[in-house]
């Protein structure tokens, strides 16, 4: 009597699966595996999805870009795909979509392209903004020669001018985000100034050209001078 009942505990068991990663796993006995046929096009699904998500999150970032250029030349226009496209070439846009692009490619785990992309901002504007700096929205550089951005992020409205060089203060060529500046919203890094370190650079803050911050400086502030001083707060 124990036999036949254990061979049906056993068929009910067969009945009990565990789907992981796209197998079937039967618990109980030795582990089998066989193809899910549901599980590859769920996957496939998020991962469109997902990719959708990364192109909609450029093309934002691009229009947010576009956007305030327009508000800083005092015209009231709002960003399209066509506007996009005209603007493309302009000096100071064409940085920006090479280097959205790249920061693009590197979250998509796509190979060489953000490198490229990133020697291609050197060679054309001077140029050289690490893919791996989160940058949010709003991005403006009125002139880009000389300038060196390895920070870990960038907050939205950032104003960054020439031969500024935001990074880490040691070498740091496996790009350590403890070591290297966190910059807020609404940033204004003047010519050539130099910040430096696992530092934080508040909101609404403005740094003085040819300054060398050093030290996390607070919130509507104004930096100036070598080691960057508090000259007030910001108006």
């Amino acid at each position: 009597m124990h036999g036949p009942k254990a061979d049906s505990n056993n068929k009910g068991s067969e009945n009990i699966v565990l789907v992981l990663g796209g197998s079937v796993f039967i618990p109980g006995g030795t582990s089998k595996s066989a193809a899910f046929p549901f599980a590859g096009s769920a996957l496939e699904w998020a991962r469109s999805i997902e990719r959708r998500a990364k192109i909609e999150m450029l093309r934002a970032n691009l229009c947010a870009d576009l956007k305030r250029q327009y508000e800083l030349e005092e015209r009231t226009i709002e960003p399209s795909i066509l506007r996009l496209a005209t603007r493309l070439l302009h000096p100071r846009f064409l940085p920006l979509v090479i280097c959205r692009l790249s920061r693009a490619a590197f979250e998509s785990g796509i190979p060489l392209f953000p490198q490229l992309l990133t020697y291609m901002n050197v060679v054309l504007f001077g140029l050289e903004i690490t893919p791996r700096c989160e940058i949010g929205p709003g991005l403006f550089l009125p002139h880009t020669s000389g300038t060196v951005i390895g920070a870990s992020r960038i907050g939205k409205n950032a104003t960054i001018y020439q031969n500024v060089t935001v990074g880490s203060k040691i070498l740091d060529m496996g790009f350590d985000p403890a070591k290297r500046p966190e910059i807020g919203d609404c940033v204004t890094l003047g010519a050539g100034c130099k910040v430096l370190g696992g530092i934080q650079i508040g909101n609404d803050t403005v740094v003085g050209a040819n300054s060398v911050v050093l030290n996390t400086i607070k919130t509507k502030s104004v930096a100036v001078g070598v080691p960057a001083r508090i000259l007030g707060p910001r108006d």
